[in-house]
């Protein structure tokens, strides 16, 4: 295998390589439509209509993201391959420990990065889900308890953040 400089791999492609799924973030217009819901449902507590193809499109890729946390190292990856798939988790990974530490959240603890991240991807998971149950009370009821509210705040800030560390890259 020849070498290849960092500009010509990307995610995608390594992800194919391996027989990977491909990593598709969702498109500005999606998190747009998804960050005024959000906005909406933290400041007014109430649940107005859900962007179903954003939220499809969001837990997609988040579910993607905790999906790579799982691979390992295979014997024929090099170390730069195997970074660029584990890249989106440890962008999140940077931004939940910098939006945790900014909110003083009550499970931030150190040497804990990986493990907050964890769970505050999957509790973004389980929002999003929750968004798209029609069985979900509170989506009936359009009162957002506090727990949804705090866990939809977080998630708003992490779709401010996440498009900008990825412009940066793995930037330490």
């Amino acid at each position: 295998m020849s070498e290849q400089s960092s500009e010509e791999l990307d995610e995608r492609s390594i992800a194919r390589k391996y027989g990977l799924r491909e990593l598709v973030y969702p498109g500005s217009e999606q998190l747009k439509t998804l960050t005024h819901f959000l906005n909406g449902l933290v400041e007014t507590r109430r649940c107005g209509a859900v962007p179903k193809t954003a939220v499809v499109a969001l837990l997609d890729f988040l579910q993607g993201i905790v999906n790579r946390q799982h691979i390992t190292k295979g014997p024929h990856m090099t170390q730069e391959e195997f970074d660029f798939l584990q890249t989106p988790y440890y962008l999140a990974a940077r931004i939940v420990t910098k939006l945790v530490r900014e909110k003083k959240l009550q499970y931030e603890r150190e040497g804990k990065i990986y493990h907050t991240t964890y769970n505050a991807l999957s509790q973004f998971i389980e929002l999003l889900r929750s968004l798209l149950d029609p069985g979900c009370y509170w989506l009936r009821v359009k009162t957002v308890p506090d727990g949804i509210v705090e866990s939809a705040e977080l998630l708003r800030d992490f779709l401010y953040a996440y498009p900008e560390q990825r412009k940066k890259g793995r930037a330490l």
